[in-house]
């Protein structure tokens, strides 16, 4: 994954992309960003390679627009990249008319370099609505006429004897940008060695239907689900299978949780057959369950890993809602131990859960 300390500005130029009041500027000189800007490009493309829900995708060589234009694009060439850069940004524009839905935004199209690679960023820097004051400033009394200074009169109006009027109003703006610490929900990041994409993108509602509009009518590219969807499906499908075969033996869920956060501290990644068959193997019924579901998917031979940690902290630990909707959270760190936690199941199939060696508990 790139560090963020690793990402070096090369060239960025913006353009207004305001849909609402059909404003399409492009314009046709570089930014001149200061340390402050170069900060915040820095800090946006950052969350967007270190995050778990960035697609993978590929152009469609035959029927993208911005294929055949990267193809003979000279991004060294300032000329070159701010001619792009302008027929880019007007594509998007048209795509971003389809549907009042899509959110104006302006346009930062950017290059920057990375452990020796060359990347170009699309960030599309949609529109929020927030509160900033405003200065007016008032004259309480008529335009003077022209006359000698000397022939002035202690009677006639004078700035130092009539100030102006001045008066700070609260105002609604429309077409503030994102901040600095806060991860815009649409980018393109593509890498110039081979044309891979990253992307970020929503669905939005266009002619009756929601799509994906960036990688569908703009992009024209082939997506992969992004990790963290990848993981919340495997989970879920997982959980399903526990709940629906070994019913209220809780012990056979916990030990199907354990075994998946097991795979993955050990290997880092997740393999989806060999998940499969160290949690399932035993069981044909189960096993052919999960492989069926994950097919469902496009899963079933998948591999992935995680860029940010985070996105497998619900792994660290199993929350359980009984019938009567108490709630449950068990770190799988204890659950492994089992030193200070016993769960026992009956013939009736009733669960206790023990609790042992409490020397303190705090409510929250």
């Amino acid at each position: 994954m790139i560090a963020k300390d690793d990402i070096v500005i090369r060239k960025t130029i913006l353009h207004v992309l305001d849909t609402i009041h059909g404003d399409c500027i492009l314009s046709n000189t570089l930014l001149d960003p200061g340390p402050d800007l170069y900060d915040f490009i820095r800090n946006h493309i950052y969350k967007i390679v270190s995050s778990d829900d960035t697609k993978e995708c590929i152009f469609n060589p035959e029927t993208s627009p911005i294929y055949s234009l990267l193809q003979d694009w000279d991004e060294s060439d300032e000329e070159s990249f701010i001619e792009a850069s302008r027929l880019i940004a007007e594509k998007l524009y048209t795509a971003m008319t389809e549907s009042a839905d899509i959110p104006p935004a302006d346009l930062l199209f950017v290059s920057f370099q990375a452990e020796g690679t060359i990347y170009l960023a699309l960030l599309k820097m949609n529109y929020r609505e927030s509160y900033i004051h405003d200065v007016s400033v008032l004259h309480n009394y008529s335009e003077l006429p022209e006359t000698n200074s000397e022939e002035v009169s202690d009677n006639e109006p004078s700035i130092e004897t009539n100030p102006p009027m001045i008066q700070a109003n609260i105002i609604k703006s429309k077409a503030l940008l994102p901040s600095a610490g806060t991860r815009i929900p649409e980018a393109v990041i593509i890498n110039l060695s081979d044309l891979h994409i990253k992307l970020l993108e929503k669905r939005y509602e266009v002619n009756g239907e929601k799509i994906y509009y960036l990688s569908e009518r703009f992009l024209v590219c082939h997506t992969n689900l992004p990790p963290k969807k990848k993981l919340n499906i495997l989970t879920k499908v997982i959980n399903d299978i526990a709940n629906k075969y070994d019913g209220a033996d809780l012990k056979s869920k916990m030990d199907t949780k354990s075994a998946l956060q097991k795979e993955y501290s050990d290997r880092k990644s997740f393999d989806i057959e060999e998940i499969g068959t160290k949690l399932f193997g035993k069981s044909p019924e189960k096993k052919s369950e999960f492989d069926e579901k994950m097919e469902q998917y496009d899963l079933q031979f998948d591999r992935f890993s995680v860029a940010n940690e985070n996105t497998v902290k619900k792994l660290e630990k199993q929350v359980m809602v009984t019938d009567s909707g108490i709630e449950i959270s068990i770190p799988m760190d204890v659950y492994n131990k089992l030193a200070n936690l016993e769960i026992q199941t009956d013939v009736t199939g009733k669960s206790t859960i023990i609790i042992k060696n409490i020397d303190n508990l705090i409510l929250k």
